[in-house]
């Protein structure tokens, strides 16, 4: 009986352990250098994910467990009285796996119009780097744009590493190693 009762009390303490983040590194995921520019027909937004990834992910990633960064944009101008009114809310999706029959990463992103883009690589860090960030998405068409308004663009992340099964998602619904949100980051504009 006690021997039964100090394997249970082990595996909880792992358990807790992992759900408070041991072993995970101190960066807390967050998004850098928001960048807006003019392309041909549409405002383009930029953006680059800094989060670390532990040991944990790597090996889970490197074991075939798919990672998955959702990003979520918005963009609003000053409406009435009451507040901000959203021009336009999306999310884009960036999905990463590993083959280990084939040793190749494939990426891939979702919210990109019409089209999802894949890629494959065998390099680890280019495929993080895919996975990281966002590079001349459409926010918007020029011709819609207001002229002398101000707008805002927000953009956050979820980094999901982990997608437990049903049911062991409902019993480890307190862990914080598997979902993680990034604060907003805001850049205001002018048209």
């Amino acid at each position: 009986m006690k021997k039964h009762f100090i394997q249970i009390l082990s595996i909880s303490i792992l358990i807790l352990s992992l759900a408070s983040g041991a072993g995970a590194a101190d960066v807390k995921p967050h998004i850098r250098d928001l960048r807006l520019h003019q392309g041909a027909s549409n405002v383009l937004l930029s953006a680059q994910l800094v989060t670390e990834l532990g040991e944990e992910m790597r090996d889970a990633l490197n074991g075939g467990i798919p990672l998955t960064f959702s990003y979520r944009i918005r963009l609003t101008h000053k409406g009435s009285i009451l507040g901000e009114k959203i021009v336009r809310s999306r999310e884009v999706i960036h999905t990463l796996e590993f083959d280990p029959v084939k040793q190749l990463f494939m990426f891939r992103g979702e919210g990109y119009g019409r089209e999802t883009v894949v890629r494959t690589t065998k390099d680890e860090e280019e495929a993080l780097g895919w996975l990281t960030g966002i590079q001349d998405w459409s926010l918007y068409p020029l011709g819609r744009l207001e002229k002398n308004l101000r707008y805002r663009v927000r953009v956050m992340a979820t980094l999901r590493s982990v997608e437990l099964p049903s049911v062991l998602g409902y019993l480890f619904f307190f862990t914080t190693i598997f979902n993680q949100e990034t604060p907003w980051v805001q850049l205001d504009f002018t048209f």
